[in-house]
């Protein structure tokens, strides 16, 4: 595998905060190009303890030859193949006494079976690949039996792997915790507009984009206006030309990416420390895990937890830090800063 160094190479994003964050510390990067598999990819390269590090959009590897030819393994490579079966991780930490989603998980070829789990849920469904990522191929809140067909062929269509489970009510966050604890708190609000009494939900969906537009910030480009977005608002007996009340707020998505149109909003003291405390004790308790983002959602984000007022949703083992620079409002935090201080912690100099 072909790797030479390229200084005037471009890194991605996430990787110039993660350069930033090293040369504060005074540790020297380099860019450098991996030649693979007929593609060329560009990483931060650095040393922490004689021992270099990869990263690059989100993922941090250890470098060293395995029995693939890969560059290195994860820093989470341990966590890796529990956190990425969504059902398992599930069950593992239900077992363990914390809240997530009740579900069931089902293969493409028992469809029928998949169809036939409507009548097992009393609440709005959530359809979703188990091995998937940002955002796609999701489906919140369905409690009709069609959509929910739909929403399994589609899921379907792109994965072999279905999860169903209960759609949760609350407000959507993303944990960033870095080992031993939690370093940032993001409510990624779904993609929505407040009415003004006279503009349809376009017009506000086309203003909003136009501020997005105006203010340019990476984590918030402007969003599609598509077929799903109208699907989504069909679901709940909504339509883009409807005029919504003043003040009245509608969602137009139930993903909470903000690839989906969701903003992002920086908290910490707004959230009860206790879900902090939950969130580190959970990562703890997956083995290998270092660092990730951590989604949730929280029925009210003030008060205490209990056992039946959060539920975790999922793991990440390779986080996007973005949105922790580029918030829709709130104040950022550095969590490249904090995961090299981690590694430097796990890799200390001689």
């Amino acid at each position: 595998m072909p790797i030479f160094e390229a200084p005037d190479a471009k890194l991605d994003l996430h990787a110039t905060h993660v350069k930033a964050a090293a040369e504060a510390r005074g540790i020297p990067t380099v860019t450098k190009i991996v030649q693979a598999g007929g593609k060329r990819n560009t990483w931060l390269t650095f040393h922490i303890g004689g021992q270099e590090f990869f990263y690059a959009r989100g993922m941090l590897l250890v470098q060293g030859s395995d029995d693939w030819g890969r560059i290195g393994l994860n820093v989470n490579h341990d966590a890796a193949l529990l956190i990425g079966h969504k059902f398992r991780c599930k069950q593992y930490l239900a077992d363990k006494g914390y809240s997530v989603p009740a579900g069931q998980f089902f293969r493409r070829r028992k469809l029928e079976d998949a169809y036939a789990s409507f009548k097992d849920f009393s609440g709005p469904i959530c359809v979703k690949p188990n091995h998937g990522t940002e955002g796609r191929c999701v489906f919140p809140s369905i409690t009709d039996e069609h959509w929910f067909k739909t929403a399994i062929d589609r899921v379907a269509a792109r994965f072999p792997n279905i999860l169903i489970e209960e759609s949760v009510v609350g407000e959507h966050f993303r944990f960033f915790y870095v080992e031993p604890e939690v370093v940032g708190i993001r409510c990624g609000r779904p993609c929505s507009v407040v009415g003004d009494g006279g503009a349809s939900l376009l017009e506000l969906a086309n203003a909003k984009n136009a501020e997005r537009v105006q203010r340019d910030l990476p984590t918030h480009p402007p969003f599609a206006i598509n077929d799903a977005m109208g699907e989504y608002l069909e679901r709940h007996g909504r339509a883009l030309d409807d005029v919504p009340a003043a003040g009245e707020r509608v969602f137009l998505s139930g993903v909470s990416n903000a690839t989906a149109g969701a903003d992002s909003y920086l908290f910490w003291e707004e959230v009860h420390p206790s879900y902090r405390e939950i969130v580190a004790k959970a990562c703890q308790d997956l083995p290998g895990l270092h660092y990730s983002g951590v989604d949730l959602v929280i029925e009210d984000y003030t008060v205490p937890a209990t056992d039946n007022n959060y539920w975790l949703l999922e793991f990440n083992t390779s986080p996007a830090l973005l949105s922790f620079y580029y918030p829709w409002e709130g104040q950022k935090v550095d969590v490249a800063a904090r995961i090299l201080d981690m590694l430097e912690r796990h890799y200390p100099t001689a």
